[in-house]
């Protein structure tokens, strides 16, 4: 039965293929597309496996040999060859079975515990100085050594001495011999830290070496495994043998001994390429972990499998990207082949219902398309890999990748993966060549005469609303790519997870979405026939009318269309994101053209503007101070939950930052206006010239560990702390304090004037006692001017300008009131305190009413913290507690990452009062200077600029960071450019090739269907310009729309999925997120080639119409 249907195949096999050949003007469009699929479908694993082998080429280029090696070591005891053949035998078996492939050699070495060294007769005080040895051996270790003094390395001899003492003989190097003073004849002896059969053995040096070759790699086994033990605070002396007098000789005198055994593993990076890269990488660790848990204190020592798994990670977060603008290339290409299927199935519906009226039945119908489809599936299968292979290695002359392949083909390797991809694409294509084939092969004569002259207006794609079920299931994906937050994500254990089925997501969706559309199109067109019928030329009504009847002929070119403008604008906003976003983040970085850090302003000497320092430099344009610092939300919370604070001056920052739009719903200057603080304390100003600052007060009982202390602030906004005295009597006492006399600018910061009264504090100066509760009696406060003359700057007849510190929790008892004891009758202010903590300010402070200090809040700590906007929070803010009031939200600020932590903004002027008013020594100052340059700064300019700035700052500060070092550093990876670069030029090609094929091949049908109706409405009297305008205008149409809809949805579609694909080559998210950014040179350019191949198209259409014979379309309209 086999036999015969073979036999019967190979019968009907030539048949099909003659009949397909003469229809090959049509049939070859198809034969493109299908290739095409299979070469697109094999050429992702031939392209992303030249990327990897670039990729792994750089990596590994960025090791050092030394590195790249792997040294492994165990320890065993005792030490003789039967334990020691138990340690190798297995660490040569599992280095052979997992490693081999990788390796030029392995070599061996081992060494014994360290001993104490002494010299001869003073073993008993071995160990109480820092002289340390051992005792190893390593092979071919003569061959790679120059002797200096003396002999080679000595035969494996041991000698006795009179009383029992092994005296072993050893060489060692010249250097480690001079740090201890040893020479050729030195004897010295070994004490083993443990109890052994000897108490001590003998060395004696016979000969001294230095290597041969310093830099050979030999020598990575003596210095990372032998002296690994030897800290720089031991002088050791390695004294080398041979391998039989370290087993046989010194291990049979001192069973007990331990010896550590190490493994030279060479690896040969030539071997590992990207096919094995991962095998390689797993089988080390593998190695590791199993020899770790066998081996007693097993090590490894390698970075070989870290720059695998670095090189590997950065691979699938770049290769990702690049794998969903394939598959968008794969499933249009797929939609093509089913168009230019149809296209042929329909040329051929005259003669499916011939073959059925004669007998034919629907199976052998179908069989022929099966024949033919399968053989041209089986060819595409293996051909398309290797097409696809020779253009992937034609790349490497590309500009792109000039710079990689050095201007030779890309390395390219055609794998079983490839082929496997390639059949999956050839199976593809045979899917979609049979779909029309099998609604073709059901037809019968009548359903055909009956369908050319009234077609149906809904395909069976509409019907059976595939189109709708398609994009329930995109929308599905959708939401699970939403809710897993990136087409990647990371498990439990850090591993990288990819969903598949999620790469296809935007595929899905284009196709869904422009298969929808394409439903309103016939409703669109009878509206139009309906207003405008009456209104406009007859050609052009004609058309309208034609195109709302017959939609599905017109609906597969838009639709592909659609796709292929899709497809172009999604891939060219890949390319110019990835600059974008190299750009954005280093900006965002930096936050502003220069910045700054840990800026130090001065503790002692003058006190200066921050400010103007900076405005005098030459080329700086403004000043902005800035604060960063940590803090906590202690709202609801009894420890807090970490937050960083940033504060700003609101009338500098919007001038110096580098701000998108999209950080936030209001722009920035609106959300800085709103960290405005009216009620933050400004202090009572002192006279100019005042020289003494004095205080009247009564304590209720005498507390001489307890202090009154007076906080200002100068001209500069620097804090400052005066001591007036202690408590020491419950009498009216007037405690004052010089404010200027006292200070030397060269051991403390000496104040500019005019200053200003910030507060007014006690201090238990005891730090191991606590604060007592107590209160006292503040009755006036004066200012001594340089005159003599004294002044009443607050006499306290009112309280109400007055408040209590709360800048830590024991003060949130503590009050003042209005009292009516005081020294001259006038009243004073009475502050009470709870006790405390010693070393901590608890006062008062003058100015308006307190009111929460402004703040916006990320929306990470929003989110997190459950507050909102509007909310009151309790914060410390270095330190200090502050109350907070939300103002409003951003998503994004200059600098910082609030994808993974949660931030606070301040006003800078409010935060430093807030942490300093209350502070008792120094005072927290701005931790970075942002600055804008001034414009038109040339490279010399800049660069002298940044210099000055390192060199002759103001201040001490941290580092200098500037956008245009930044900016020249930011491109992105040249493998990951050139990958875009190649992948955007396959996806430009085959817009171009297979929309002006697939135009080609639908005005061929339409022209060859609708001879005789272009034939019919000559001779019913349309002239032939209005026949024109009516093929105008239907070409016009489905191109207009087609790339409009497919150019709107392409944009939306990477809009909507580019925040998914927002990760860097690590895996984290990017901060700021992309914006998209279309490469419309390139693109417009496609664009333009479509339209001109369009237009040549339909102007040839028009040069068939001009030349048609009426009788000769009639004739055959009638067979």
């Amino acid at each position: 039965m086999l036999i015969q249907s073979m036999e019967r195949l190979a019968t009907a096999w030539p048949m099909v293929i003659k009949r397909s050949l003469a229809n090959w003007k049509l049939f070859s469009s198809v034969v493109l597309g299908v290739l095409l699929a299979s070469a697109v479908m094999a050429g992702t694993v031939i392209f992303f496996d030249s990327l990897r082998d670039i990729a792994l080429d750089k990596a590994l280029a960025q090791i050092d040999d030394q590195d790249a090696d792997i040294l492994m070591q165990a320890e065993k005891g005792p030490t003789n060859r039967q334990e020691y053949g138990k340690v190798s035998d297995r660490v040569n078996s599992v280095i052979e079975g997992l490693l081999a492939p990788y390796l030029n050699k392995v070599t061996a070495a081992g060494k014994s515990s360290t001993f104490f060294l002494t010299v001869p007769g003073d073993e008993n005080s071995a160990g109480k100085d820092n002289s340390r040895a051992f005792v190893a051996y390593v092979p071919d270790l003569e061959g790679r050594i120059k002797i200096i003094d003396g002999v080679g390395m000595p035969p494996p001899l041991g000698k006795t001495s009179s009383d029992g003492i092994l005296i072993l003989e050893a060489i060692v190097p010249v250097h480690e011999a001079g740090i201890l003073n040893a020479s050729v004849g030195s004897r010295f002896s070994l004490v083993p830290y443990w109890d052994d059969a000897l108490p001590y053995v003998t060395v004696e040096i016979v000969g001294l070496f230095e290597r041969a070759t310093p830099a050979d790699s030999f020598w990575i086994m003596t210095d990372r495994v032998l002296m690994a033990s030897a800290g720089s605070s031991f002088k050791t002396l390695p004294l080398y043998v041979t391998k039989s007098a370290h087993m046989d000789i010194l291990g049979a005198a001192l069973p007990d001994m331990v010896s550590t055994y190490g493994w030279h593993l060479d690896i040969d990076l030539e071997k590992i390429n990207s096919s094995n890269a991962v095998d390689a990488k797993e089988n080390v660790r593998y190695v590791d972990r199993l020899l770790g848990s066998e081996l007693n204190r097993y090590l490894m020592k390698t970075q070989i499998d870290t720059s695998l798994e670095e090189y590997d990670t950065r691979l699938l977060f770049t290769k990702l990207q690049m794998f969903v603008v394939l598959i968008m290339i794969a499933l249009v290409v797929l939609y093509y082949v089913v168009t230019l299927s149809s296209l042929v199935v329909e040329q051929r519906r005259f003669e499916v219902s011939q073959l059925r009226s004669r007998g034919a039945s629907a199976s052998q119908i179908l069989a022929v398309f099966v024949l033919e489809g399968g053989t041209l599936s089986i060819l595409a299968a293996v051909l398309g890999p290797l097409i696809a292979a020779g253009s992937i290695g034609l790349l490497g002359f590309t500009p792109a990748f000039s710079g990689l392949s050095d201007g030779e083909f890309l390395p390219v390797r055609v794998t079983n993966s490839a082929y496997g991809m390639s059949v999956l694409g050839a199976l593809l294509s045979f899917s979609a060549l049979m779909i029309p084939a099998f609604q073709a092969s059901r037809i019968s004569v009548t359903a055909q005469r009956s369908e050319s002259n009234r077609p149906n207006q809904k395909s069976f794609v509409q019907r059976y609303y595939v189109d709708v079920g398609l994009l329930l299931v995109g929308i599905v994906l959708f939401r699970q790519l939403t809710e897993q937050g990136s087409m990647a994500a990371r498990g439990i254990l850090g591993e990288v997870v990819v969903n598949q089925l999620l790469l296809a997501v935007p595929a899905v969706i284009l196709i869904a979405g422009a298969m929808v559309l394409l439903r309103l199109f016939p409703l669109v067109m009878n509206l139009i026939s309906r207003v405008f019928a009456s209104r406009i030329p007859a050609g052009v009504v004609l058309a309208i009318w034609q195109m709302s009847r017959n939609p599905g002929n017109y609906a597969r070119l838009s639709l592909l269309l659609i796709l292929m403008t899709g497809l172009g604008i999604f891939a060219a906003s890949f390319g110019g994101t990835l600059d974008r976003s190299s750009q954005d983040r280093a900006l965002y970085k930096i936050g502003s053209d220069l910045r700054l850090e840990s800026v130090s302003i001065n503790s002692m000497g003058v006190s200066r503007s921050i400010t103007r320092s900076y405005k005098d430099v030459d080329g700086i344009e403004t000043v902005s101070p800035v604060l960063r610092g940590y803090g906590s939300d202690l709202t609801n919370r009894f420890s807090g939950e970490s937050i960083t604070f940033l504060g700003v001056e609101p009338s500098t920052f919007s001038d110096v930052a580098i701000y998108r739009d999209d950080f936030s719903k209001a722009g920035l200057e609106k959300l800085l206006s709103s960290l405005e603080h009216d009620s933050s304390p400004t202090g009572i100003q002192l006279p100019e010239n005042t020289r003494a600052l004095g205080v009247l007060v009564k304590v209720d009982r005498a507390k001489p560990s307890v202090a009154l202390v007076a906080r200002l602030r100068d001209a500069n906004h620097r804090y400052f702390t005066y001591e007036l005295g202690t408590l020491d009597s419950t009498n009216w006492t007037f405690k004052e304090v010089e404010l200027f006399g006292s200070r030397r600018p060269w051991r403390q910061l000496f104040p500019q004037r005019p200053l200003s009264l910030m507060s007014v504090s006690i201090v238990e100066t005891n730090a191991r006692g606590e604060l007592d509760p107590g209160s006292i009696l503040l009755d006036s406060i004066k200012a001594r001017r340089s005159t003599g003359e004294v002044e009443n700057i607050e006499t306290f007849s009112s309280v109400d300008g007055w408040h209590v510190l709360k800048n830590v929790p024991d003060a949130e008892k503590d009050r003042i009131e209005l009292s009516s004891v005081s020294a001259k009758g006038d009243g004073s202010l009475l502050y009470a305190w709870s006790g405390g903590s010693p070393i901590t300010a608890r006062g008062v402070y003058p100015g308006a009413d307190p009111s929460p200090m402004p703040a916006l809040a990320s929306v990470s700590f929003l989110r997190d913290s459950e507050h909102s906007i509007g909310d009151n929070l309790t914060i410390s803010l270095g330190g200090r507690r502050s109350s907070v009031r939300i103002t409003d939200s951003f998503d994004y600020f200059p600098t910082l990452n609030t994808i993974e932590d949660k931030f606070i903004l301040v006003g800078l002027e409010p935060a430093l009062t807030n942490t300093n008013i209350g502070a008792l020594l120094g005072g927290i100052t701005p931790n970075e200077i942002w600055l804008s340059a001034e414009p038109g700064l040339s490279e010399d300019e800049w660069s002298d600029l940044v210099i000055s700035l390192k060199n002759e700052t103001p201040f001490p500060i941290g580092s200098v960071l500037d956008t245009r070092d930044a900016l020249s550093k930011a491109n992105i990876d040249p493998l990951v450019k050139a990958g875009w670069k190649a992948l955007l030029f396959i996806a430009f090609g085959a817009i171009l090739l297979l929309s002006a094929i697939g135009f080609v091949s639908h005005a061929y049908v339409s022209f060859r269907n609708r001879e005789v109706q272009f034939a019919l409405m000559r001779t019913i009297g349309l002239s032939m310009n209005q026949l024109i305008s009516l093929i105008w205008l239907e070409q016009a149409l489905i191109i207009i729309v087609g790339m409009s809809l497919g150019t709107w949805m392409g944009a939306r579609l990477g809009a909507v999925i580019m925040p998914f694909l927002g990760s860097d080559d690590q895996g984290a998210q990017v901060v700021p997120p992309f914006i998209m950014q279309v490469d419309w040179t390139n693109l417009l350019t496609t664009y333009l080639g479509m339209v001109v191949v369009f237009t040549l198209v339909i102007v040839g259409v028009i040069f068939l119409i001009r030349r048609m014979s009426l009788n000769r379309a009639l004739r055959l309209g009638e067979m």
